[in-house]
């Protein structure tokens, strides 16, 4: 059985998955573009990443307060428009947006799991 504890340090690392989404679109994105932009339209996963991190580590530390739980959901938007952001200025092969369905999944996860961890509320 996992303690708490146990269980954060797994969350913290499997909270690094939307990196990988991160990883290949800056890849993929053609090398002609700016590094600027090369960055701009890959930084969706880093960013569920760190919402993902934050949220446990607000878990772990054993601060959480209910009034976390607002702020922590206007932050999920910003990875949402990043998002929205890569579909519309990402200039290489289109069937790399099928990886957003990883960050997606991981925002369903923050939305839930990282909402409980920064109010202290847990079902």
């Amino acid at each position: 059985m996992f303690t708490f504890k146990t269980a954060m340090v797994f969350w913290l690392m499997v909270a690094s998955v939307p990196l990988v989404t991160s990883l290949v679109y800056f890849r993929a994105s053609p090398a002609t573009e700016s590094l600027a932009q090369r960055i701009a339209v890959s930084l969706h996963g880093a960013a569920v990443s760190v919402l993902c991190v934050g949220a446990i580590l607000v878990g772990m530390i054993g601060s959480p307060r209910p009034e976390f739980g607002e702020i922590f959901r206007l932050l999920l938007v910003a990875p949402v428009a990043l998002i929205a952001y890569s579909f519309w200025h990402f200039h290489g092969r289109r069937a790399v947006h099928l990886l957003q369905s990883i960050n997606l999944l991981w925002l369903a996860f923050a939305f839930l799991l990282g909402g409980m961890a920064v109010t202290g509320v847990w079902l």
